[in-house]
């Protein structure tokens, strides 16, 4: 069975958001089909070109979310 693959099927590969199904056709179309390997190298590259970033909330956030939290837990154990 021949399928298509789009740049989209690609990309989610990378990030391993694919099914292990379909991660496994797409490897086999990487090894048998030259455009298919082409585009996939050519996604690769740039994806290791990326920066690399994690975002972490300020501290201040992080306490306001825990002291609101704590108010809710507060307010529900007098109900």
């Amino acid at each position: 069975m021949k399928h298509n693959y789009t740049l989209n099927f690609l990309v989610k590969y990378l990030y391993g958001e694919t099914p292990i199904l379909q991660k496994l056709e797409i490897e086999n179309a990487i090894q048998e089909d030259v455009h298919v390997k082409t585009e996939y190298t050519k996604l690769r590259r740039a994806f290791k070109m990326l920066p690399k970033v994690s975002f972490y909330p300020k501290d201040e956030t992080t306490q306001k979310i825990l002291q609101y939290s704590q108010g809710l837990n507060f307010n529900a154990s007098l109900n």
